[in-house]
């Protein structure tokens, strides 16, 4: 896990941890000062590189394995 979690960037960290903190797409847009569609392209890119499907198995993977 330790080597696919390097391949994500600290934006897509940014997102995550948000995403952890119950954040809405739209919340973490402007916490960012993006738009929530580029929030949806970052999460669609942590989901590739994590080989995960949707955002429950992203954090769950990158923050506890």
């Amino acid at each position: 896990m330790k080597i696919t979690a390097k391949k994500v960037t600290p934006r897509e960290k940014e997102v995550l941890g948000l995403l952890a903190k119950g954040m809405s797409y739209r919340s973490i847009a402007t916490e960012l000062g993006i738009t929530a569609e580029t929030v949806k392209k970052h999460l669609k890119n942590i989901y590739r590189k994590l080989k995960v499907s949707n955002k429950i198995e992203a954090l769950i993977k990158f923050w506890f394995l």
